[in-house]
C-alpha cells in the first residue's frame, strides 16, 4: 500500500509498461480474492468477511488521504451503488455456478462494454489495432465458458447472474474511471469507496442472517480477510491506473484475471480442462500484446 500511495502520490508520470505490470499484477490479485470466496463454504459468510476487512482498510486509506474533490462524488456515489449490486450479483453466480464458469464470462464482458462507454462518455479513441487487441482478449475469455463442456453451458441460471455481474462491472469500471479522474487523489477516493460501498454490504448481509459468523475466529476469517486485502489492493491499483491509461486499455488488461481464475478453478477446486485454459490463455496475451504495442 506505501508503494501504491507513492505512485499516486508522485510528481513524475510513470512509464507506460509500469502501469501495465500493475494492472496485471492486479489481476492475479483479484482472482486470489474470488477463488478465497469460493473456498468458504458459506458464500454469504465469505462476502461478510471480505467486505468488513475492505472497510478497516478503506477507513484507514480515507484517513491518510483525504476525501475527494466535490466534482468526484456523483461518479463515486454512482459507483458505490453499482458496487453493492456487484458484489449482489457475484454472491449469487458463486452460490449457483462454478468458479470457472461464472468468473470468466462475467470478467470476459466488461471490457467491449468499458471500451465502447469510455468511447462515448469520455471521448477516448482507441486505435484500430487497440479494437482489435480488446476483441481479441474478450474472444480468449469468452471462449473459457462457451468452448466447455456440455454441463457447463446448461448452468442457465449461473450463466445468467454472469453477465449480469459484467455489466455492472462495465458500469462502474466507467464511473470510477472518471470519478478518479476528478479526485484529488487514487488513495482518497478509494479508501471512500471502500468504506460505504463495503459498509453497506456488511449490515445488509448480517441482517440477511441471525446468526451469521460462529463465537470464536476460525480458519474462515483468515480466508475472509486475506480475500478483503487483496480486494483492496487490486481495486485501488486499477483506480490508479485508470489516471494513467485509457480506461478501455485497463479494463481489458484487467480481464487477463479470468487466465488466473481459471487456473486456480482448475488447482484448487478441481474445475474445468487444463488445455482449454492454456489456450486462452494463448489468445488473450495475445490481445494483451496487441493493447501495449498499439
Amino acid at each position: 500500500m506505501g508503494t501504491l500511495i507513492g505512485l499516486a502520490a508522485g510528481g513524475g508520470g510513470p512509464g507506460r509498461g509500469i502501469v501495465v505490470a500493475i494492472v496485471l499484477a492486479a489481476a492475479v490479485a483479484h482472482a486470489g480474492w474470488n477463488l478465497l470466496a469460493k473456498l468458504i463454504d458459506d458464500q454469504v459468510v465469505a462476502f461478510w468477511l471480505i467486505n468488513a476487512t475492505c472497510v478497516l482498510c478503506g477507513a484507514g486509506m480515507w484517513a491518510l488521504a483525504g476525501s475527494p474533490r466535490t466534482a468526484a462524488w456523483p461518479y463515486l456515489l454512482a459507483s458505490v451503488v453499482l458496487h453493492v449490486a456487484y458484489n449482489v450479483a457475484l454472491l449469487n453466480s458463486y452460490r449457483f455456478g462454478d468458479l470457472s464458469h461464472v468468473y470468466p464470462l462475467a470478467r470476459g464482458v466488461a471490457p467491449l462494454l468499458v471500451t465502447g462507454g469510455a468511447a462515448l462518455v469520455a471521448g477516448e479513441g482507441l486505435s484500430g489495432l487497440q479494437l482489435l487487441g480488446v476483441a481479441v482478449i474478450a474472444g480468449g475469455l469468452v471462449s473459457l465458458v462457451w468452448l466447455g463442456d456440455a454441463a457447463a453451458r446448461r448452468q442457465g441460471r449461473p450463466t445468467l447472474l454472469a453477465v449480469l455481474t459484467g455489466v455492472i462491472i462495465a458500469a462502474y469500471s466507467l464511473s470510477d474511471g472518471l470519478g478518479v479522474r476528478h479526485a484529488h487523489d487514487t488513495v482518497g477516493y478509494a479508501g471512500a469507496l471502500f468504506v460505504m460501498e463495503s459498509s453497506i454490504l456488511v449490515v445488509g448481509l448480517a441482517l440477511s442472517r441471525r446468526r451469521l459468523l460462529p463465537g470464536r475466529p476460525d480458519a474462515r476469517w483468515a480466508l475472509g480477510a486475506l480475500g478483503g486485502a487483496c480486494v483492496v489492493a487490486a481495486y485501488a491499483a486499477v483506480l490508479w491506473a485508470q489516471t494513467h491509461l485509457e480506461l478501455g486499455v485497463v479494463s481489458a488488461l484487467r480481464e487477463t484475471s479470468v487466465i488466473a481464475g481459471a487456473i486456480f478453478g482448475a488447482v484448487f477446486l478441481h474445475e474445468g480442462s487444463a488445455r482449454r485454459r492454456v489456450v486462452a490463455a494463448v489468445v488473450v496475451c495475445a490481445g494483451v500484446a496487441l493493447l501495449v504495442v498499439a
